[in-house]
Formats: structure tokens, C-alpha cells, sequence
């Protein structure tokens, strides 16, 4: 099973919200159920960040576009890369990624 589907489970990958906050080394998604929610409905957690990096895709469309989730998977034992519709993250990490259902 792949980190997207062991995580993102039967939510849509309609991204609503994508932080990371450098001070607590957290990155957190939060996916709508469909693009015309006011709410999300689940969080993605990556905790105990140690490494981030963060890329524009070339090709990415409009910005004012919303954001979609590609993949998620382990690049290797500690490093999980986020592909979306704009971006592609790396990220190392000592935790495990979890999720929180909202609302």
C-alpha cells in the first residue's frame, strides 16, 4: 500500500490548506471531501521534521487553481517526497506521518 492511500484513504486529494511550520518542524495538508467544501474534512501530519525542501513544478497551471495531491510515498527509511499539482516537497523526518479527522 502506498503512503498516499495508507493516508489520504477514501478523501479526495483536493488540497484546502498546506503548512509547515519551521518553529514545531511540522508540515500538515488538509484535504477537502470535494473542491466545493467550505471545511476540510482530514489532516495530513508529517511531525518531527529534521529536513524540508520545496520545488515549483515547471508545468504548474494557474495558481488561483486549487491544489491537488499527486503521491506521497517513502523516498527512503526517513524521507517521504510530496508531489502535488504545483509543488513537490522532500521531507526527512523521525516521526511517523498520521491523520486527524475534522469537523
Amino acid at each position: 500500500m502506498t503512503l498516499t492511500a495508507e493516508l489520504l484513504g477514501e478523501t479526495s486529494p483536493y488540497i484546502y490548506n498546506l503548512v509547515y511550520d519551521v518553529d514545531v518542524r511540522l508540515l500538515f495538508i488538509e484535504c477537502l471531501n470535494d473542491p466545493s467544501d467550505e471545511e476540510p474534512s482530514l489532516r495530513i501530519v508529517f511531525p518531527e521534521v529534521i529536513s524540508y525542501a520545496e520545488s515549483n513544478q515547471p508545468d504548474a497551471l494557474d495558481d488561483e487553481l486549487m491544489d491537488d495531491l499527486v503521491s506521497m510515498d517513502w523516498s527512503n527509511e526517513n524521507q517521504v517526497t510530496i508531489l502535488t499539482c504545483k509543488k513537490e516537497i522532500i521531507l526527512e523526518l523521525t516521526g511517523k506521518p498520521f491523520t486527524e479527522q475534522i469537523g
